[in-house]
């Protein structure tokens, strides 16, 4: 649908290219018979009721700066720079509306138009390249780095919606005054991830996946890890609990023969005492 919209647009571009030029004796007579007029009346004329096909304003290079004409689906107006470049154009289409806007280079950079299932909005980087769509209440980023900000009052964004580098998607919110205490994303060599932060940007907590299953680390104050809740490769859970200095001292797991076993370490990690059921005991 957007290739024929620009499609037709040239298209019309071309034909414009010409009427100017056919227009162009015929404006300058019109301008100089309006001056005659001018000049043997009193004051300003005021016409009522002007028919014309087409009306084009002069720069001072001679060519149109303003353009207003009929096409076939109705009427249209061009706005050109002093060079003869056309920067806007609002005009009728075959489905509504349809509003164009080039950069000094020619390139289509935004538009709006209307199409059978409502109303579309664009915006093209310097390239030409499609940057963003909003369309039937869905709204499309595209290329690098293509984000999504949502801002408070203050200007400040508490809600971002982006792409990184490698074309992940990322998901952050944070509080009132800017700072992210929340951001869901993809972790390198994990899986998908969602990492809890403070208001000053300490990391607190992860809860991520890979290929073994789910995984939780939470961190103290000075940002060690000093508890995980994780998915052993044997398909059974497992629970690490370290001291301040993260060295683990407890940990809580299920053996191949799923049962139950805790494990007890000193404060530097050495002296384990592990303790499990007794095969085939009952009490």
């Amino acid at each position: 649908m957007n290739s024929e919209r620009l499609t037709r647009i040239e298209q019309e571009l071309g034909s414009l290219k010409k009427s100017v030029r056919r227009w162009r004796s015929a404006s300058a007579l019109l301008l100089v018979a309006a001056g005659l007029v001018a000049a043997n009346t009193a004051g300003p004329t005021v016409l009522d009721h002007l028919i014309v096909n087409r009306i084009d304003v002069l720069g001072e290079a001679g060519s149109p700066v303003v353009s207003i004409a009929q096409t076939d689906d109705g009427g249209r107006v061009d706005l050109y720079n002093q060079a003869g470049t056309n920067l806007l154009r609002v005009s009728c289409a075959p489905n509504g509306g349809d509003v164009a806007v080039w950069d000094d280079d020619g390139t289509n950079v935004a538009g709006i138009w209307s199409t059978p299932e409502g109303g579309t909005f664009s915006l093209w980087n310097e390239k030409g390249e499609e940057l963003s769509q909003f369309a039937s209440g869905a709204l499309t980023l595209s290329g690098a780095n293509a984000s999504l900000h949502i801002q408070n009052e203050s200007g400040l964004p508490v809600a971002v919606v982006a792409s990184d580098e490698e074309g992940h998607g990322r998901f952050q919110i944070a509080d009132a005054m800017g700072n992210v205490v929340s951001e869901m994303r993809m972790l390198p060599g994990v899986g998908g991830g969602i990492i809890v932060n403070t208001t000053a940007g300490k990391k607190m907590g992860v809860l991520a996946a890979s290929e073994s299953g789910g995984h939780l680390n939470l961190f103290n104050a000075q940002n060690v890890p000093v508890f995980v809740a994780s998915t052993e490769t044997t398909g059974g859970g497992a629970m690490t609990v370290s001291n301040q200095r993260g060295i683990p001292v407890i940990t809580l797991k299920s053996d191949e023969d799923h049962r139950g076993i805790i494990e007890i370490r000193d404060e530097d990690g050495n002296g384990i005492r592990r303790m499990r059921p007794l095969r085939g005991y009952s009490p």
